[in-house]
């Protein structure tokens, strides 16, 4: 891993050591890579899900982040790791993705996965279904243990099916999609099988719409909210 390599353990740390420092200049370079004017076809796409201890974003904690990589409307690389929270996951989010305490004791820190995943998204351009949470919880955990945040643009796979797409203002779950686009999901709530299934959707989406949307910055634009 990453942190490994500088000999620190930076979980929990804002002080600028050596792997802080390279993780600030990570997000800070691969926010001012992104081109808004690439076509679709050669933009690169991560497609990501978190599992959380949680829900309330002031408490929760990640145990498995995935990123599914997508370019030219076909799946090309993935990423996928349980992550150790440092603490107890309740009874109740058990029940919803089936990680226990003992499947992350062994696992890494937050603060030892991050740089290996946000070394793999790089400047591409996230995307997820209901994905504001996953940000916002991976940026969460970026600032406590680096003081930092990941800035890429990104695509709701929800606004761009009901915004984009069908141009109306309405809420579709994941499972209706993957009814919809006919994807079997192996491993639903799980980061990865999410992000695999939401993956394969995503490309479907796209492929079938590429007439409409001749850049990213269109496709960008399509998914802002319906006023009238």
């Amino acid at each position: 891993m990453i942190s490994k390599l500088f000999n620190k353990k930076p979980a929990g740390e804002k002080a600028k050591d050596p792997i802080s420092i390279y993780v600030n200049k990570l997000c800070d370079n691969f926010a001012k890579n992104i081109t808004l004017d690439e076509r679709i076809e050669d933009t690169v796409f991560s497609v990501v899900d978190t599992e959380t201890t949680g829900l309330d974003l002031a408490t929760a904690k990640i145990i498995n982040v995935a990123a599914v990589k997508v370019q030219n409307f076909k799946i090309i690389d993935f990423y996928n790791s349980f992550i150790n929270p440092e603490i107890d996951i309740p009874a109740e989010s058990i029940k919803w993705h089936n990680i226990t305490n003992e499947m992350v004791e062994d696992k890494p820190t937050a603060g030892e996965v991050l740089p290996d995943f946000i070394n793999f998204v790089g400047s591409s351009v996230i995307v997820g279904h209901h994905i504001n949470f996953d940000i916002k919880m991976i940026n969460k955990e970026l600032n406590e243990c680096y003081g930092c945040s990941m800035n890429n643009q990104w695509l709701d796979t929800m606004f761009i099916y009901s915004r984009a797409i069908r141009k109306k203002e309405e809420h579709v779950s994941l499972d209706f999609l993957l009814s919809k686009y006919q994807v079997v999901c192996n491993g639903r709530h799980t980061a990865l099988g999410d992000a695999l299934a939401t993956a394969e959707v995503f490309a479907k989406m796209m492929s079938q719409s590429k007439s409409e949307f001749p850049s990213l910055r269109k496709l960008i634009d399509s998914q802002r909210l319906i006023t009238g």
